[in-house]
């Protein structure tokens, strides 16, 4: 398996691609895991010896006993934070921690203003876990946020509070109507306590990567997928920030330059929440691949829509971010169809399409173009080699190979971090 780095790792879907399981593996190899995006409304999955590691927060190379960063792309929920951390060292992990002082902190008042404008929305929700994460990037960019540089400092925590929250408080409770039992006190108190804990992990993240990223061992951990992505995903219906691979350099602060990148395509297709999805099962496959392949939030706990590979996603993903490598996850999921299909176009009215339309309205009326395979009815969880595997899968990744134009690197066939397929 020839990957070059340094090498960014981005989900080519609606997120939920196997990330983890990816950043983990690859980590063997790193010597700095940075995350650059996202806060705690993005889980990882890693499994060991048979347990699962839930992660949101820290980069998954944590397993690995890298070095850890969160960039200045990231909002934090420190309680989230300080949680993971103890988690792992309970586990005899040290967490070899930094971040970066321009990161901005979720405030309660973020998730009782995120949950408050999901009730206002009604049906028009987009699927918000009220966990804040929206609101405080709206703050960052508005100028109005606490950041990490606050958090570890009293004075300008409570500084920062007395200007911020009245106004917080009003918005809750007179626009949306929403009681918010809160006070200034109440969150400096808890939030000092935090800033205390998570003071020695202090540090510039942008300085020491960009020295850092000369030596070729870096990797950087995108959250979420291509179509979560604030601009050009499946909008109104995403994340508040870029989850393409370009958006490293500002995440980061790094100046433009050579990375490699890996899109992680899912076996077949998985969203959360609201929104279109093309190639969304309804019938008893859709049910019985959610079962096997375990489809349910690792933040959220809610249960994924499914659906088949859409390779019109994947090549606008591809677009939008350069991959130099593929990995497929959850190809052992797919055992349990006797027959496979793959979106290979979209039809909009009379015309066809190859890549996700630039208009969300012409994305909603898409109409799925799909090219049949035979399934395989086997396990392939212990397959070590692409050569054993059953003809019909060898046949399904190369079709995809083909169609995409890119390298596949690397097949997950098992949710055990070492079952992986290398090319």
């Amino acid at each position: 398996m020839n990957i070059k780095f340094p090498l960014i790792i981005v989900g080519s879907q609606w997120g939920d691609e196997g990330k983890g399981k990816v950043v983990d593996l690859l980590s063997d190899k790193a010597t700095h895991v940075v995350r650059y995006n996202g806060g705690n409304n993005a889980g990882h999955s890693v499994v060991l010896n048979g347990e699962k590691f839930k992660l949101s927060l820290l980069p998954s190379g944590v397993i690995h006993k890298r070095k850890l960063f969160l960039s200045q792309g990231v909002v934090i929920d420190p309680k989230i934070l300080l949680d993971e951390i103890h988690f792992f060292e309970n586990r005899k992990i040290r967490v070899n921690l930094m971040i970066d002082p321009r990161v901005n902190i979720v405030m309660p008042y973020h998730k009782a203003l995120d949950a408050a404008t999901e009730v206002w929305k009604g049906k028009k929700a987009t699927g918000s876990l009220h966990l804040g994460i929206g609101y405080c990037y709206e703050d960052k960019n508005n100028r109005f946020g606490v950041r990490f540089e606050d958090l570890i400092n009293p004075e300008s925590l409570k500084e920062r509070l007395e200007l911020i929250f009245p106004l917080k408080k009003l918005q809750i409770e007179k626009v949306y109507g929403q009681k918010f039992d809160s006070s200034i006190e109440k969150i400096y108190k808890e939030y000092a306590n935090y800033g205390k804990k998570l003071k020695k992990y202090l540090g510039d993240v942008s300085s020491v990567i960009s020295g850092e990223i000369k030596k070729g061992k870096v990797l950087f951990e995108g959250a979420h997928g291509t179509f979560l992505d604030g601009i050009f995903g499946t909008y109104p219906y995403t994340t508040a920030v870029y989850t393409v691979a370009g958006g490293v350099f500002p995440y980061v602060g790094l100046a433009p330059q050579k990375i490699y990148s890996m899109g992680i395509v899912k076996a077949y297709t998985t969203r959360v929440g609201n929104g279109p999805f093309p190639t969304e099962l309804f019938d008893q496959v859709g049910a019985k691949i959610r079962e096997v392949g375990g489809e349910f939030g690792t933040v959220s706990k809610r249960p994924r829509r499914c659906g088949w590979l859409d390779l019109c996603l994947v090549k606008t993903a591809i677009r939008l971010s350069g991959f130099d490598y593929l990995t497929i996850t959850k190809l052992d999921v797919l055992s349990v169809a006797d027959k496979i299909k793959v979106c290979v176009a979209y039809k909009i009215g009379g015309r066809s399409v190859k890549e996700v339309p630039a208009l969300m309205n012409d994305f909603a009326r898409c109409t799925p173009v799909y090219k049949e395979f035979r399934g395989w009815r086997r396990d392939i969880s212990k397959v070590k080699l692409f050569r054993d595997l059953p003809k019909e899968a060898q046949i399904y990744i190369k079709f995809v190979e083909k169609e995409l134009k890119v390298p596949v690197k690397i097949i997950s066939v098992s949710p055990e971090r070492t079952q992986n397929i290398l090319l």
